[in-house]
């Protein structure tokens, strides 16, 4: 049986605490949002941010259903600078599945290097270059060898591997 990824597990192996700040970039239907939501507590804030206002309102719709009112959304454009969300204010970003879908990098790296506080963490999830039934194309996948080069050369360092599933990989990284 396959086991898909379980993000619960995955911001569990991240280090995030209560009261912290974290920052979904490309948040989608809140899929990290929830247990994100859950570990900062009603003292912690999460941003859930995408470009696309009916997947904000499914994570709204979501939270709200949760009772979780710690959940700030933001619709954003990655590619262009992220305003809305104070510089240095997270402790943790996370960006899952969405590098693969970003032509250029370096202006989601800029924000994401922006919006994190020094010692801040950065969880990045993505398909692995693997064949799957389901998922983005191969030729569309990053190496994560190439991933961990790119934040790297932006001035992070990782601290660790996490455990995701048969068909991602996750690297946790700081600022």
């Amino acid at each position: 049986m396959t086991r898909f990824i379980n993000p619960a597990q995955v911001v569990a192996q991240t280090g995030l605490m209560q009261a912290q700040v974290v920052a979904d970039l490309g948040c989608g239907n809140g899929f990290y949002v929830l247990p994100a939501a859950q570990m900062v507590g009603e003292r912690g804030t999460v941003y859930a941010v995408d470009v696309m206002e009916e997947k904000l309102g499914a994570t709204v719709s979501i939270a709200n259903q949760f009772g979780f009112k710690n959940v700030r959304v933001v619709k954003a454009d990655l590619t262009r600078p992220l305003l809305n969300i104070p510089e240095s204010s997270c402790d943790l970003v996370i960006v899952s599945n969405i590098l693969h879908e970003i032509k250029s990098k370096e202006p989601l790296i800029r924000n994401i290097y922006r919006i994190l506080k020094t010692g801040g963490r950065l969880a990045a999830v993505e398909w692995k270059r693997t064949a799957a039934p389901f998922g983005p194309p191969l030729n569309q996948r990053i190496e994560q060898q190439a991933l961990e080069i790119t934040f790297m050369q932006a001035g992070f360092r990782k601290v660790k591997e996490m455990q995701a599933d048969n068909y991602h990989y996750a690297v946790l990284f700081e600022k």
